[in-house]
């Protein structure tokens, strides 16, 4: 891949670095295959924590969560950085100043944003007050989708996983030259015909001080009036982050549309630089919270089918994992679309994603859907 005139591989030729078979498309920037990444962890991990390095490099970022002896903890997400004087932590956001500690992702944020006309393509469109009317008259301003009203698309320009296909990574510029952005530049965009505020990025963990605060604000300058907070997340943040969430999307009509990558903890951890069992149980956390309100849904999961490492036996296993929690939880499974280290992979077949379908429906959840299928082989 080429980034900034910068290539980037993990592959030395087209064979599996571990085992030597003919790697597939899309395993050659990874350079191992999907099943060594599996049954072979150990052996993997090495050749795919250097792709990861050379990917963040690119862009100034740490390729690990700094722990500096002398450093100041953050605690907004998962990995407890303690960036050193003059280091970032793995999010890029803050260093270990206590000013940028105490401002940064707080009162200021690197953010970028459009008001996006609904219904829009959220994930959870086919499930949301805006959407579909879902919650009316409490949460919707219609009893079908809210045509002449907009939602304000806030992407917070951060996020502490490191996934390989990321369908987002250009905001990772913004790393190379920050540009900050107060609250109340922020605060202005939200008018009349803002119904709904969505959080996304990146991910929304690194600066949720921020978001929280916008969040409050916005509504408590808008009273009496319809205006959701949604959220997306990689769901690798403190619970308390969590909570914080949740409860502004239950109280407002909103909901937490939590992507889930894998359930192979070596797969996840090959894809997104990271294993995840603190997000699994992040999402069973954020499960039991939705349980206050039943329409319309505040939880949503969401993963990406991307060829060769997530097909019917991740969504299988995933789709297991929701479903013993709540069978009724929107799960939608996302056409991946070829992007940062991926850019030469294919896009999901048409078999693939019925196939993915299929084992959703046969792991127990009611509702589940095929997204992006305008992308689909």
């Amino acid at each position: 891949m080429l980034i900034r005139g910068k290539s980037i591989s993990g592959a030395q030729g087209a064979r599996c670095l571990v085992c030597g078979v003919i790697l597939g498309e899309v395993a050659r920037s990874l350079g191992v295959c999907p099943t060594c990444i599996k049954t072979c962890p150990e052996k993997s991990r090495d050749y795919i924590e250097r792709v990861h390095a050379q990917s963040r490099g690119i862009f100034g970022l740490p390729t690990r969560p700094p722990q500096s002896s002398e450093g100041i903890e953050c605690k907004l997400c998962l990995h407890r950085c303690k960036p050193g004087k003059n280091q970032k932590g793995f999010c890029g956001v803050r260093h270990g100043s206590k000013q940028s500690m105490r401002i940064d992702g707080r009162s200021r944020a690197m953010v970028s944003y459009y008001r996006d006309p609904l219904p829009t393509n959220c994930v959870a469109d086919w499930v949301c007050a805006g959407g579909t009317g879902e919650g009316y008259p409490c949460f919707a301003n219609d009893c079908g989708p809210e045509v002449g009203f907009y939602n304000l698309a806030v992407s917070l320009d951060a996020c502490n996983l490191n996934c390989l296909y990321c369908q987002n990574w250009s905001f990772r510029k913004v790393h190379l030259a920050p540009r900050w952005t107060s609250i109340d530049d922020l605060l202005d965009q939200v008018d009349d015909s803002t119904s709904c505020i969505s959080f996304f990025g990146g991910d929304p963990g690194p600066q949720l001080p921020y978001a929280v605060k916008l969040a409050c604000l916005a509504r408590k300058k808008n009273p009496g009036r319809i205006l959701r907070i949604c959220w997306e997340t990689n769901g690798a943040l403190h619970p308390s982050g969590l909570r914080a969430m949740m409860k502004l999307a239950l109280k407002s009509g909103g909901c937490v549309k939590m992507d889930l990558k894998a359930f192979n903890p070596a797969l996840h951890r090959a894809l997104c630089g990271f294993e995840n069992s603190k997000i699994l149980d992040n999402f069973a956390r954020a499960a039991q919270w939705a349980r206050e309100r039943v329409s319309p849904p505040a939880l949503v999961a969401s993963t990406t089918l991307i060829p060769e490492f997530v097909g019917e036996d991740e969504i299988y296993a995933l789709a297991s994992f929701i479903a013993r929690i709540n069978p009724s939880i929107p799960y939608a499974l996302l056409a991946f679309a070829p992007q940062f280290l991926m850019e030469d992979c294919p896009t999901t077949s048409a078999d693939q994603a019925y196939a993915c379908l299929k084992a959703a429906k046969l792991a127990g959840l009611t509702r589940v859907r095929l997204g992006n299928m305008d992308l689909l082989s």
